[in-house]
């Protein structure tokens, strides 16, 4: 696993106004996690795999503690490798307690971006360096 760390805080209501509450809302977790994944991507695949070629397919979350504003640790591993699939799990820890485990499933897309194919030689050998087993 790969561990990425960020302070992580609200983004402005659709009205300008920031909540001043210290509790931080599922889907700013949801996104924090998305980015962590996509950086280990980055880190490991360049622009050998770029998260645009992939689509969701599935995600779980099990929230265990509120998360508030401040820094954030995500421990992000690829779990599973597939044909045209790989699975992320993150870790979200605030304060050295784990607050989220969140798991995404993505499949690589064909252009038309209807179905899914097969991820390339390159991209596999790429990812098999991190595979979690």
């Amino acid at each position: 696993m790969k561990s990425y760390a960020a302070p992580i805080s609200h983004r402005p209501e659709r009205d300008g106004t920031v909540p001043a509450s210290a509790h931080v809302p599922f889907y700013l977790a949801m996104e924090y996690s998305s980015d962590a994944w996509n950086s280990l991507l980055v880190d490991t695949c360049g622009a050998l795999l770029p998260a645009r070629d992939l689509g969701v397919v599935d995600v779980t979350a099990q929230f265990n503690r509120e998360l508030f504003v401040g820094d954030v640790c995500a421990e992000t591993g690829l779990i599973r490798l597939g044909v045209s699939s790989l699975g992320f799990r993150v870790v979200l820890y605030q304060e050295d307690v784990v607050c989220a485990v969140i798991t995404i499933v993505l499949a690589r897309l064909a252009p038309d971006r209807k179905r899914s194919t097969p991820l390339t030689a390159e991209q596999r050998t790429a990812l098999e360096t991190i595979l979690e087993t």
